[in-house]
């Protein structure tokens, strides 16, 4: 079951999600000091995304009393999909060109949850979002914050993201 999502920019590095026309929350991209942060707000909650560990390839988002509730590190420094931990599951986060880019989230049994991609439409390049709607949002906003920088260079940053579902 796709649901309408849809990622609208409202200014530079600061984004609004919307389901079915009703925003969810927004999420704010800070890169103070050659860091690389992330803000969400969803619904009620606020959470912060880190990136640490050696080459800081593992993300933390923590809740606004600073306690982790998701961690992502890949299983090898060449692998193209990282392991999520959230709420006592470990689940999976994979990079895959089908035929474009695309970052999709498993379940333990590898079933697809949610994916964020690219699609080509009428001459041009448009944000695909699928989701069977069982998944917490915060995903979409870790997908969206991981997959912008791949829109950007494939559509341009001028632009007000209209997701497209593909059925």
């Amino acid at each position: 079951m796709d649901l309408d999502k849809k990622w609208i920019k409202q200014e530079e590095l600061k984004y609004s999600f919307e389901v079915a026309g009703k925003v969810i929350g927004n999420l704010t991209i800070s890169y103070p000091n050659f860091e690389r942060k992330a803000f969400f707000e969803i619904e009620d909650k606020k959470y912060t995304l880190e990136y640490n560990g050696f080459w800081s390839s593992s993300i933390t988002v923590k809740d606004e009393n600073e306690a982790v509730v998701l961690r992502s590190y890949t299983e090898k420094w060449y692998a193209n999909s990282s392991i999520l931990e959230y709420k006592g599951q470990k689940i999976r986060l994979k990079i895959r060109n089908n035929p474009l880019a695309e970052y999709v989230i498993f379940d333990e049994n590898q079933n697809e949850l949610l994916a964020y991609g690219l699609k080509a439409e009428n001459h041009q390049c448009k944000v695909a979002i699928h989701s069977n709607g069982s998944i917490d949002y915060l995903f979409d906003f870790l997908l969206w914050y991981s997959f912008l920088p791949i829109a950007q260079e494939n559509m341009g940053d001028s632009f007000v993201f209209q997701t497209l579902l593909m059925t």
